[in-house]
């Protein structure tokens, strides 16, 4: 049955981008709609927003505005993007800049000089395994998955052995019962999990690697699910993305359970269409960019697994995970 999201994407562009616009020229965005100056989660979010809804289209000058909106958050000295005031971690920041750059085929000014500190296989092993495998798989990821997708975004900042110590590393924190991430962690897995996950998925697609027990993985995610459609009843919308992208990449490479997460996508859609249509959500101060990443990310994903006569938009979304590896 066809679900028609038109009019919430027509929102978007006529109605919420002037609301975060906080200057005349492309690229200049808060990050909450209170807020009147440029902010990193302002920009890469509608970035990211924009161009999945293919409304990211600047001209020649305003392609000139976003490139020093986006090149301005990086510091020259260490090579990280900075939010100011701080939001997320420095290697969240950075990957998400980044992500945000590539959208529009813009390039850092300066090297990521604090790679310097990552670059050899006793330091990245330090970083993974440094990281809360046990209680902040999700949390932790930001820097975990951050990293690599930083790196990825900027070929020749380490050499290409680097991956394969990376995933090499990752692999025996792989919970066979579960598909998912974790040390120590329910065999039918958690949210953490499922959150965390997601995050090293995209970096795994990036470098045409496959993430192991697959089809244990989709069995988690799928047994996760409220009825409602969401995975979360605080995060509901990314985790709902997390879940979402964890089980459909993973049916792509072997077809297990495809109508089961066909059944759990419909939910999914049913869940968005109710709350994007809702006046009080388009009203809620807490509709950010950030959140309007997830929502349109999900609408993609979702149009991308089932296709464009359940998913209506008018035009084909693009999920900006087949652009980029990080979100």
């Amino acid at each position: 049955m066809p679900t028609d999201f038109r009019p919430f994407l027509n929102w978007i562009v006529s109605d919420f981008e002037p609301l975060v616009r906080v200057a005349p020229q492309a690229g200049s965005y808060a990050r909450i709609r209170t807020e009147t100056f440029t902010h990193l989660y302002g920009v890469a979010d509608m970035a990211c927003v924009l161009y999945t809804i293919n409304a990211l289209r600047p001209n020649a000058a305003e392609h000139s505005q976003w490139r020093k909106s986006l090149q301005a958050l990086q510091n020259p000295d260490t090579g990280y993007f900075v939010a100011a005031p701080k939001d997320h971690g420095l290697l969240h920041n950075t990957a998400f800049a980044l992500g945000a750059m590539d959208l529009l085929s813009v390039d850092p000014l300066f090297a990521l000089a604090f790679a310097d500190s990552y670059k050899t296989k006793s330091q990245l092993t330090a970083h993974l395994v440094g990281l809360d495998w046990r209680c902040n798989v999700y949390r932790d990821s930001h820097d975990g998955a951050g990293i690599a997708a930083a790196f990825t975004l900027v070929p020749g900042t380490v050499d290409p052995q680097w991956f394969d110590w990376y995933f090499e590393i990752l692999e025996p924190l792989f919970d066979r019962n579960n598909g998912m991430l974790g040390v120590d962690k329910p065999g039918s897995g958690d949210f953490d999990q499922i959150g965390g996950t997601f995050h090293y998925a995209f970096v795994y697609a990036a470098h045409h690697r496959r993430m192991p027990y697959g089809e244990a993985r989709i069995d988690a995610v799928l047994g996760l699910q409220h009825p409602e459609g969401a995975w979360h009843h605080d995060n509901i919308w990314w985790l709902t993305l997390d879940a979402l992208y964890l089980m459909t990449r993973s049916t792509e490479l072997s077809g297990y359970r495809r109508d089961d997460i066909a059944k759990s996508a419909r939910r999914v859609i049913d869940f968005c269409y109710e709350r994007v249509m809702d006046p009080a959500f388009r009203l809620d101060p807490r509709t950010t960019p950030h959140i309007l990443t997830a929502v349109t990310a999900i609408l993609a994903e979702t149009q991308k697994f089932l296709g464009p006569a359940e998913v209506v938009t008018g035009y084909p979304l693009r999920p900006i995970l087949d652009r980029r590896p990080f979100i």
